[in-house]
């Protein structure tokens, strides 16, 4: 079968983004994974996951979380295969293909949030007095995101009591937690 588009993407961005996303909000488009911009990411307004993906460069698409969540059951958490071919059939239909799995979809429409403006870089330094509060439901979302990563623990960086923590999975994949407003 001829595919309009084919890009790779990493299995286990897949899996963890679609930790992080909303499950059941207003805003419809926070229940999908945003592919694009060179990275695959998530967020459910609290938090947010940037995993970088180099091929998606020149593509602005959000896939819904239930078609992930699908592929997710079919293949398995200990997948060999690391990668999952994103393919665009037609101006309508989008697929996710991993070793002969494969889930057919339509995209969300809508505009995902601009993930870059809630980014920020590693923190070099701590600068606050007082500690700032966090949801620890969100904390251990970031925990079962660094186990798909074979990772013990994720850093955790607050940089001040009333702004984002930076948490660092691996050198290519963070997160963004927003504190509690007291």
């Amino acid at each position: 079968m001829k595919f309009k588009k084919t890009i790779e993407l990493q299995y286990d961005n897949l899996k963890a983004t679609v930790l992080c996303k909303s499950k059941h909000d207003v805003r419809f488009y926070l229940t999908g994974v945003y592919v694009g911009d060179g990275f695959v990411a998530a967020t459910n307004g609290h938090m947010a996951l940037i995993c970088i993906e180099p091929d998606t460069v020149g593509m602005d698409v959000i896939i819904p979380g239930d078609a992930i969540d699908s592929l997710i059951r079919k293949v398995g958490n200990k997948s060999k295969i690391k990668t999952t071919l994103l393919h665009q059939i037609d101006d309508e239909f989008w697929c996710l293909n991993h070793g002969g799995n494969f889930e057919m979809f339509r995209l969300i429409e809508g505009k995902y949030p601009d993930i870059k403006r809630v980014d920020i870089p590693k923190p070099t330094e701590i600068q606050f007095k007082f500690y700032p509060k966090f949801n620890l439901e969100y904390l251990s979302i970031f925990q079962k995101v660094a186990k798909v990563y074979k990772q013990a623990f994720p850093s955790f960086y607050p940089t001040t009591e009333n702004h984002s923590a930076y948490v660092e999975i691996t050198n290519d994949v963070h997160g963004i937690l927003i504190p509690l407003r007291v």
